[in-house]
């Protein structure tokens, strides 16, 4: 892997899909088990414990993590800000939603920061941790010209300058004024 940008163009969907594969419908249609249109991600399904993501090596989980927690913050954005275009925003992303575990914890959104946490929860001090923060900052402006392009070509009613100041102050790590 060479960057945040050809991982995202080239890998994330394939890994996204195959990350899917190996979770039963229960969980991963937590939210829409009739049509099985909506995507849920469980927070301990991205737990080492879970196994879901052993496909991944070190680096490509790191890049999973990070093209996923901006993915369901630009989700949740949409949905918190622009409730009006919500409905057509979705019909064109289909992106997954970040809940909790049942029993009770499912019936709640995390915050996607929490993307992050589970994926290193239970790791002990001899195993080597994932780490998020280069690979975050090394997407920011792949994820901005992505999301100002989105909002241009499929959703013009929303200004994707301001959307993407919105996602930014959801940020879990502070990038330097000359990287935002």
């Amino acid at each position: 892997m060479t960057d945040f940008k050809t991982y995202y163009n080239s890998n994330f969907r394939d890994d996204l899909n195959r990350f899917f594969s190996t979770i039963p419908d229960e969980s991963k249609f937590h939210e829409d088990n009739q049509n099985k249109q909506t995507f849920s991600i469980q927070y301990e399904r991205l737990t080492p414990a879970f196994d879901h993501l052993n496909f991944l090596d070190k680096e490509r989980k790191e890049y999973f993590a990070v093209a996923l927690f901006l993915t369901v913050l630009t989700d949740m954005v949409c949905f918190s800000h622009y409730k009006p275009n919500y409905n057509k925003f979705r019909s064109l992303t289909r992106y997954p939603k970040f809940i909790g575990n049942c029993p009770g914890g499912c019936n709640y959104h995390y915050h996607p920061s929490d993307i992050f946490f589970a994926m290193n929860k239970g790791r002990s001090s001899s195993e080597q941790h994932l780490v998020f923060y280069d690979k975050f900052l090394e997407a920011i402006e792949t994820m901005k010209a992505e999301t100002i392009n989105f909002f241009k070509e499929h959703l013009m009613e929303v200004n994707g300058e301001l959307f993407w100041d919105k996602c930014q102050s959801e940020f879990p790590y502070r990038p330097q004024k000359e990287n935002i």
